[in-house]
C-alpha cells in the first residue's frame, strides 16, 4: 500500500491508495529464527525491546529475551506481515519452475517441485534438467528412441537390442530401459525417472519371445523411481535372458536372433 495526501478543515490527512508489488533485495537469513535458525512463521514473539523469536523456541524457552534477558510480552505483528509478504523464487527457476513462496514454505514446495532436476546417465555427460528438459535432450543429443506407451496394454514391443531405450508415459512419466550384455546371459533393467525419490508407484510386465527356436519368458517387476544422479541404478531388478535364449552371439548379432521385447507398464 502506498499514501497520498489530502487536505479537509485545514488538516492534512495521509489516505491509503493501492501500490503494485516491488522487487526488492535483502537478506533472506533476517526472515530466520535467531535461536534455531530456521525460517520464521506466524505467530513470532518479542520481548520489550522488539527482539524476535519463533513460536517454537518461545514454547521451550524460558520466557526471557535471549539476547537482553527482558520478558518476552507478546507477538511481533509487524514482522509476521513482512515474513508473510516476502515472496522468495524456488531453487529450480532456472529448470522452469515460477512458483515463488514465503521463506517458510520453500523447503516443503521444493521437496516436491516437478521441476527439480534429473541427470543424463550417460558416461561423461553432465546435463541436468526438469524431466520436460530431460526428454529433449535424450531425443536430441542422444539420439535414444523414445516413444509413448499407455498404461495397462502392451504397448510396445520391439526387436531386442543392446542399447537405451526412454518410454514416455500417458502422464508425462520417463522409465529408462536399458539392455545389456554381458559374458554368459543379457540383462534388461527399467526404472522411473523422477526428480523426488519415491518408492515403486509402477509395475512392469516383459515378455519376451522367439520362434525359432520357441522361446518365451514373462517377468513382473516393481519399478523404482531414481533421478539418475549417480547413473543408471545399480539396484534395479533385472530381467536375465539366459545363455541359451542368446545362443551365444554377440551384441552386434543380438538384433538379429528375432526375439521380442513386450513391455506393459502398471500404475500401483
Amino acid at each position: 500500500m502506498g499514501s497520498q495526501q489530502k487536505k479537509k478543515g485545514g488538516t492534512v490527512k495521509r489516505m491509503k491508495v493501492a501500490a503494485a508489488t516491488t522487487d526488492v533485495t535483502m537478506d533472506v537469513d533476517l526472515l530466520d529464527c535467531p535461536v534455531c535458525c530456521y525460517p520464521m512463521r506466524p505467530p513470532v514473539f518479542q520481548c520489550t525491546v522488539g527482539h524476535t523469536i519463533c513460536s517454537s523456541c518461545h514454547e521451550k524457552l524460558p520466557k526471557k529475551c535471549h539476547f537482553c534477558s527482558r520478558p518476552r510480552v507478546s507477538r511481533c505483528y509487524m514482522a509476521e506481515r513482512v515474513i508473510e509478504s516476502i515472496k522468495v523464487a524456488c531453487s529450480n527457476v532456472n529448470h522452469g519452475c515460477t512458483v515463488r513462496t514465503t521463506n517458510y514454505q520453500k523447503e516443503d514446495h521444493e521437496k516436491s517441485c516437478p521441476h527439480a532436476p534429473c541427470f543424463c546417465p550417460e558416461t561423461g555427460c553432465s546435463f541436468s534438467g526438469s524431466t520436460v528438459m530431460l526428454l529433449d535432450h535424450f531425443s536430441s543429443k542422444h539420439d535414444w528412441l523414445c516413444p509413448q506407451v499407455k498404461y495397462g496394454y502392451r504397448s510396445l514391443a520391439f526387436g531386442l537390442k543392446v542399447g537405451t531405450t526412454v518410454l514416455v508415459g500417458e502422464d508425462g512419466h520417463l522409465f529408462l530401459l536399458n539392455v545389456k550384455l554381458k559374458s554368459l546371459d543379457g540383462v534388461i533393467s527399467i526404472c522411473g525417472i523422477h526428480p523426488h525419490i519415491t518408492g515403486s508407484k509402477f509395475k512392469c510386465v516383459m515378455t519376451l519371445t522367439r520362434h525359432d527356436p520357441d522361446y518365451s519368458q514373462t517377468t513382473v517387476i516393481d519399478v523404482r523411481s531414481t533421478n539418475l544422479h549417480d547413473g543408471l541404478p545399480k539396484d534395479c531388478i533385472p530381467v536375465i535372458v539366459p545363455e541359451l535364449a542368446l545362443l551365444n552371439t554377440g551384441a552386434s548379432a543380438l538384433a538379429k536372433l528375432g526375439m521380442v521385447l513386450g513391455v506393459e507398464l502398471r500404475p500401483q
